[in-house]
């Protein structure tokens, strides 16, 4: 029999040998440690042989360490609890220094658009080797038996349920001509009809995509397709002929070969999408990675560590939340009031919460809702420390993110969206019925009111810009809501009021008002937003009261629209705010919807008012990108196991069964529809001296 060696020995053998003195027998200790009697005796055998001496004392009754034992166990102890605590540690944080990071993707994302951003993956992930593997197509992506990987790169989404996808970037398909094209005729884009596919020799992997669209399979059947990103180039360059590619390979085209390049106008983009595995630190630590690719900058160095670990150093701890909502915006009505309720519903319940590692749900705090007449004053108390959260409309966003934008740091952040229209119809002009105002240019040199900061503010700015007006020249623009200018029209004080229309239907119930046509307002189709936005020190202070205040955001939106009218019924029994109201803003047909994901539309929305009103209404140039941060919403989509990508790119009515699975919201719903145990709705306060909310 051949003597054990040194390297064979393990921490185990020590754990075992000090378990059996523990338990004083070996099928104790095996029970305890989850082993067989065998495995227990034979790891005794084997460090006893190691050292060539008795270790244990057996006798009928009673298993003891002898005294070499003790001695073995006293000054090796220790090594097997440094080495537990360091592996807790290292499971809790999130530093993987020197450690591989394995990275799979398909051969032309590898071989030229990764080594565009190669970089950039290295500064995301400091310290990490990282060690490419290419597979041979996209379809290797679907299949169970993978081998072990960290990241996956495809350009694909939902490439398995325990995976969190995200999409990196998008790109267009170029046509690439190796010589005179006779399709072409110098225009400079060109639609897939345009192009004689017996005369375009494909990547394999461009042929896949391609091949997604329906209507161009049978197109393609007869197109030759190659394996190698290399061999396409060389074949087409040789044989003069066509082929197409993503724009991430025209650099690296035009430096080798003389071409002509068009974008194609009517074929799919090109998707590069991240995986990570949901509940791992790469998930945290891809967080960058993402955010760096919104950014859009080449130089990264340049750019401060964004990263917010939760469960590390000592955060200051509050027990108030304190969310300030504008008195006369429905469309903050659940974000508010509803989310308010389903906290105050399941703090107040036994539920058991979710827990995503290291991050509980902490609901040790109160939630406070304060009203207020304008976003200017949300802000204002913000600055000051005294609101932690806002939720703001379009031009209140833009002030908040221009007040505390200090180079490239933010004193707060936009981490969710409250409600938002998407089709852009939802403001009107309201007149006085013996108004001789018919058109919009009949508005120019009139008294023109509506709330500021508000949505309908930005609209009637854009408005004037859209028929060559300007609105701080051509009309008298003042700040009233929808009460007081309620008055003005009936006073004649004013010529229009600008609002949402909901409040234009409520004031159109009295019979000296009338709306502008929207014939005159139809080509002006501009989404609208409200927005949640967070002090920064409170985050970092409180990261686990922001993770559940979203949280409960989540599932306040599920459950409004699970059932409007009963939620709508139940909610203003506490908000002085009609049900009826509340059903006509949320009407499909004006296209206000909730939805808490960032989507990439709002960051367009968001810059394209920036560089439009900058100068105006407090609102200076800012980075909108770097002030967007949905890292706490992933983590909460996470929390409870919904696809976060698939939510942020739909623009459906209402959470669909197929990315909202009802399973996901059953506990959380047993709460809120137990009749045992559903509480009487209370009135909400109302802090700061302000009255109730009113919307008539």
């Amino acid at each position: 029999m051949n003597k054990i060696k040194l390297e064979d020995i393990t921490l185990n053998h020590l754990k075992i040998l000090k378990a059996v003195d523990d338990c004083g027998s070996f099928s104790k200790a095996a029970q305890k440690l989850g082993y067989s009697q065998a495995l227990i005796s034979k790891k005794v055998k084997q460090i006893e042989d190691y050292f060539g001496v008795i270790l244990l004392n057996r006798s009928p009754g009673s298993i003891c360490l002898t005294n070499k034992g003790k001695k073995l166990i006293s000054q090796t102890l220790n090594v097997v609890e440094t080495v537990e605590n360091l592996q807790e540690e290292f499971q809790a944080t999130f530093s993987a220094e020197g450690e591989d990071l394995t990275l799979g993707a398909t051969n032309l994302i590898l071989e030229v658009w990764f080594q565009q951003y190669l970089q950039r993956f290295q500064l995301c992930f400091p310290g990490r080797n990282i060690k490419e593997i290419a597979v041979k197509d996209s379809s290797f992506f679907s299949n169970s038996q993978l081998i072990e990987m960290d990241l996956l790169l495809n350009s694909c989404a939902g490439y398995k349920e325990e995976h969190h996808c995200t999409r990196l970037t998008t790109h267009k398909m170029l046509l690439v001509s190796f010589g005179a094209s006779k399709y072409l005729n110098e225009r400079s884009l060109v639609k897939i009809n345009d192009i004689d596919l017996a005369d375009v020799v494909l990547l394999d992997e461009v042929h896949q995509e391609l091949s997604k669209n329906g209507f161009l399979i049978n197109k393609l059947s007869g197109v030759q397709v190659l394996q190698s990103y290399q061999d396409v180039l060389n074949y087409a360059s040789k044989n003069q002929k066509l082929t197409i590619l993503p724009d991430f390979c025209q650099a690296d085209i035009i430096s080798e070969y003389e071409v002509l390049i068009f974008p194609i106008q009517d074929v799919n983009e090109y998707g590069i999408y991240l995986h990570v595995p949901r509940f791992s630190e790469l998930l945290i630590s891809a967080e960058s990675l993402v955010r760096s690719f919104r950014l859009d900058q080449d130089n990264l160095e340049s750019l401060p560590n964004v990263n917010l670990f939760l469960g590390s150093g000592s955060p200051k701890e509050e027990n108030v939340l304190r969310i300030g909502i504008q008195r006369d915006s429905i469309g903050q009505f659940i974000a508010g009031y509803g989310t308010k309720y389903i906290s105050d519903l399941q703090r107040a319940s036994s539920l058991e919460q979710a827990i995503f590692k290291n991050v509980e749900i902490n609901r040790d705090f109160e939630l406070q809702i304060l009203p207020f007449a304008s976003g200017e004053e949300m802000n204002r108390q913000m600055k000051r420390g005294e609101l932690d959260i806002c939720i703001l409309d379009d031009i209140a966003l833009l002030n908040n993110g221009s007040q505390f934008f200090d180079d490239l740091s933010f004193g707060s952040k936009l981490i969710g969206i409250a409600s938002y229209n998407i089709l852009g119809q939802d403001i009107n002009i309201v007149l006085h019925k013996d108004s001789s105002i018919n058109t919009v240019q009949d508005l120019k040199g009139k008294r023109i009111s509506t709330l500021f900061g508000s949505n309908a503010h930005r609209f009637i700015i854009t408005l004037f810009d859209l028929y060559d007006l300007d609105v701080s020249k051509d009309c008298r623009l003042v700040n009233e809501d929808p009460r007081k200018a309620s008055k003005s029209l009936a006073n004649k004080t004013i010529d229009a009021y600008v609002c949402c229309h909901t409040f234009a239907s409520i004031l159109e119930v009295y019979a000296f008002v009338r709306k502008l046509p929207l014939s005159q307002t139809i080509s002006l189709r501009i989404p609208s937003i409200r927005g949640i936005v967070c002090r920064s020190q409170f985050i970092k202070e409180n990261p686990k009261i922001v993770v559940a205040y979203l949280h409960d955001l989540v599932v306040a939106n599920y459950w409004f629209n699970s059932s409007p009218i009963n939620a709508a019924d139940l909610l203003t029994k506490v908000s002085d705010v009609r049900t009826t109201q509340v059903n006509q803003f949320f009407n499909p047909v004006f296209g206000n919807r909730i939805d808490p994901t960032l989507k990439p539309q709002w960051s367009w929305l968001l810059k394209t008012l920036n560089r439009r009103l900058e100068g105006k209404y407090g609102i200076s140039l800012f980075d909108v990108d770097f002030w967007i941060d949905d890292y706490f919403l992933r983590l909460v989509y996470n929390l409870l196991n919904l696809d976060y990508h698939f939510h942020q790119v739909s623009f459906a009515s209402e959470f669909s069964s197929s990315y909202f699975v009802e399973e996901q919201f059953s506990r959380h719903l047993k709460v809120l529809y137990d009749k045992d145990n559903l509480p009487l709705p209370i009135p909400l306060p109302i802090y700061e001296g302000s009255t109730p909310v009113e919307t008539g």
